[in-house]
């Protein structure tokens, strides 16, 4: 089993979110409370991801306007470029989406390149975020990438949450899609 492989199938399940709650006893009436991200943990959250998607991150986070993130996304929707009308198939289709969302990758000299397209504008940019974020990356790379790293993009005010849900959709279909083609580039390459 190659290397790519047997880490995903021995990935623990992803979590949406790491943020810690403390709950009091319950006779304290003491709210719940969220712990608060320090620049250091948050640092230390990209570390995994690859190189692209940390820059996309790093971008995000310079951002303090929660509507100026939101035009970001816009933005990367007008970058997206051209989807092939064949490649409109229920396999590349994202489920659970509430958009039209479809993606293929394709695999060139080990790297992972997407190609991405949605009926809305907002997820056409959440899919273009996660185009331009991942390709070039190894399958591996790729595959290390947690959905938690959603937190870190400060979407959270923009998103309703079946947007949200929709992204982590689009990036579990884009790692199975990658484990797909780099388990079918590996065989091609044994024949």
């Amino acid at each position: 089993m190659s290397s790519v492989a047997a880490h995903h199938l021995s990935a623990r399940p992803a979590v949406a979110c790491r943020a810690t709650l403390s709950r009091r006893t319950a006779g304290d009436r003491a709210p719940v409370r969220t712990r608060v991200r320090s620049p250091a943990v948050a640092a230390a959250d990209t570390e995994n991801l690859p190189a692209n998607l940390k820059k996309i991150v790093s971008a995000f986070q310079m951002v303090p306007d929660a509507m100026q993130r939101y035009k970001q996304l816009l933005f990367f929707a007008a970058k997206l470029k051209g989807f092939d009308e064949a490649d409109r198939v229920d396999d590349n289709k994202v489920p659970g989406c509430v958009s039209q969302v479809w993606v293929v990758p394709r695999i060139e000299d080990g790297l992972v390149y997407f190609t991405a397209d949605s009926d809305s504008q907002l997820t056409k940019g959440l899919a273009a975020l996660l185009v331009e974020g991942l390709s070039g990356s190894t399958p591996k790379e790729i595959m290390a990438v947690e959905p938690n790293f959603v937190e870190l993009l400060g979407l959270g005010q923009s998103l309703t949450p079946s947007r949200t849900n929709g992204f982590m959709n689009m990036l579990r279909l884009m790692q199975k899609k990658t484990l797909e083609a780099y388990m079918a580039d590996e065989a091609a390459a044994k024949e």
